[in-house]
């Protein structure tokens, strides 16, 4: 087990995080960001803005909240259900945009920054999605469910390495 805890303490955030990312931007409406959510079969995305900046972070519950607030036309929640997110949508006005319902001041990691650090920061924070920053350019997303991967390679390529001893 202590070569598997020193593997997980040699990962860095670039070792396992998700590279292609798909993001949504402030000025999108919540329709146009639930049909993202749907072609690319995703969760959530990081939120961009003009300048190209990562400002935030647009889930689920995101659409969940938004529901809740009466702003919505159960005509489009088509797009939400096909992914099980059962939220209805709703057509672009001024208070449907995507800055009004994402999660601001979100947690970032650098691609550098030991994996075990983030997985704290993660669980600290309750963060499921943590958007991977270069400066202010965003590189990658890191999710529990990376770093639960990466705990389980380890363990398993230390049980692998006993089997051949043996």
């Amino acid at each position: 087990m202590r070569t598997a805890m020193n593997r997980m303490l040699s990962l860095k955030v670039a070792d396992v995080m998700s590279r292609s990312v798909v993001e949504v931007s402030t000025g999108q409406s919540m329709s146009e960001a639930a049909a993202v959510f749907a072609a690319h079969g995703v969760s959530s995305a990081p939120v961009i803005d003009e300048q190209g900046c990562c400002v935030g972070i647009l889930s689920a519950t995101d659409f969940l909240r938004r529901d809740n607030s009466g702003n919505h036309h159960d005509v489009e929640s088509q797009v939400l259900t096909q992914r099980g997110l059962n939220g209805p949508l709703e057509t672009k006005t001024s208070n449907d945009l995507v800055s009004n319902y994402m999660s601001d001041g979100v947690q970032s990691a650098s691609p550098d920054l030991s994996l075990l650090n983030a997985a704290r920061i993660m669980c600290s924070g309750h963060i499921h999605h943590m958007p991977v920053l270069d400066g202010h350019e965003l590189v990658g997303v890191v999710s529990t469910m990376d770093v639960i991967a990466a705990m389980m390679n380890a363990i398993e390529e230390v049980a692998v390495d006993e089997l051949k001893k043996t």
